[in-house]
């Protein structure tokens, strides 16, 4: 009878601790749930009934933990979104704006803003733009508020959290930035053109100062004298046609035709350049090679004014792999790839004599020049058709090498 009292009683206690151990871990995941912080579960004296108590608080410690980290890391990014300098915003598929930080808000002058299609009223067309730009993409539109004009650099970026999709818009005023560039390349052009321009007027002045002296004099004019005017007059008016020519050429780089932008297929573009120098360069003893990454590619552009930019660039690398002498196998390629930011590149590669790294972004200043009979417009003529393309043209060389210059599109 004491047996079956005693076996009672323990199972009575054995039921109840397991009744008390399922409402503490209930009470856990309601915590849990409920993120609160004050989970604690009391413990056992009896082995092995302590260490479920144990194990939990140390799970309860675990998330707490766990919570505060996040919401230090939350603060932490919330206040770099808050303090930096560039604009920042985000919006869902359905153009609902999920985070939008002061320095957004100052740049466009607006208070809180729930949707990106309430910008339309800000600046014209920019949900539409938003909504249709690529990641690798860079927009800058010219912006007035208060009086002041701004040139906003948008950039975007995207993420998934489960279906849903995210962009991320950057944006900041580069106006400083495009002055100083826009001072610096005056300050280039200025110079070229001085220095030009007084190669053609020294040379005149000279020459007619001393045309004058021969006729000022008292002596009589002789023979010589007059086949001297003669020449001097000739040399005149052959730096008065290469001054023309000169003014000409610079009206060239401020009338370039208006893109025609069609579809068109790299393998086709390419294959067609290869055409039509192929022969050309083989009487070089140039061996062209072409690497297409992908035959099917298609770039939008205007077929001409692409096809001058590279004809331009084999003729410039042709003209480098001839001067270097000591060059045995000459060799061109043309090849295309595709950046990390899925932009089409067309590259022409060559090995010959390269171009000292000062003189790479020198070469893109209208008239300037590094070879003798090179008029300094070909670089600086492409340049302008990448931008009209929103591309871009860059060169990496190294002198002896191997030179690049890249067409992103």
């Amino acid at each position: 009878m004491g047996l079956i009292i005693v076996v009672s009683i323990q199972t009575w206690n054995l039921i109840n601790y397991i009744l008390k151990r399922r409402d503490d871990l209930k009470r856990m995941l309601e915590y849990i749930k409920e993120n609160n912080p004050t989970m604690y579960f009391s413990q056992s004296r009896t082995y092995p009934f302590n260490e479920l108590g144990y194990f939990l608080n140390e799970v309860g410690d675990i998330v707490r933990e766990v919570r505060i980290e996040k919401e230090n890391q939350f603060r932490y990014t919330q206040y770099i979104v808050e303090n930096i300098r560039i604009g920042l915003f985000s919006f869902d598929q359905n153009g609902k704006i999920e985070i939008i930080n002061t320095a957004a808000k100052s740049l466009l002058a607006i208070p809180e803003i729930k949707s990106v299609d309430l910008l339309e009223k800000v600046l014209p067309g920019l949900p539409d733009t938003l909504k249709k730009m690529n990641p690798a993409d860079q927009k800058v539109i010219v912006f007035k508020t208060n009086g002041k004009i701004q040139h906003l650099a948008f950039r975007l970026s995207f993420f998934k959290i489960g279906e849903k999709e995210i962009k991320v818009v950057s944006f900041q005023d580069i106006k400083n930035e495009l002055d100083e560039k826009e001072m610096e390349s005056w300050q280039k052009l200025i110079r070229v053109l001085t220095h030009e321009i007084i190669n053609s007027i020294t040379p005149v002045t000279t020459l007619t100062g001393t045309i004058k002296g021969f006729f000022k004099s008292n002596n009589n004019i002789s023979e010589n004298t007059i086949q001297q005017t003669v020449t001097g007059l000739e040399l005149i008016e052959e730096r008065g046609k290469a001054l023309i020519d000169f003014v000409n050429k610079f009206r060239s780089l401020t009338k370039l035709p208006t893109p025609k932008f069609e579809e068109v297929k790299v393998a086709e573009l390419v294959r067609g350049i290869e055409i039509l120098k192929r022969d050309e360069l083989a009487e070089k003893n140039i061996q062209l090679r072409i690497s297409l990454d992908d035959e099917t590619r298609v770039i939008v552009c205007d077929r001409s004014l692409i096809e001058h930019v590279l004809i331009n660039l084999l003729n410039n690398a042709a003209d480098a792999v001839c001067t270097n002498t000591e060059l045995k196998g000459k060799s061109i390629t043309i090849k295309s790839i595709i950046n990390n930011d899925q932009r089409p590149i067309i590259c022409v590669i060559d090995n010959g004599s390269g171009i000292p790294e000062n003189l790479q972004e020198e070469i893109f200043i209208p008239f300037f020049t590094t070879k003798e009979q090179g008029s300094g417009i070909g670089l600086s003529l492409a340049r302008q058709i990448m931008r009209l393309h929103e591309g871009t043209i860059s060169v990496n060389s190294k002198p002896g090498v191997e030179t690049v210059f890249s067409l992103v599109f």
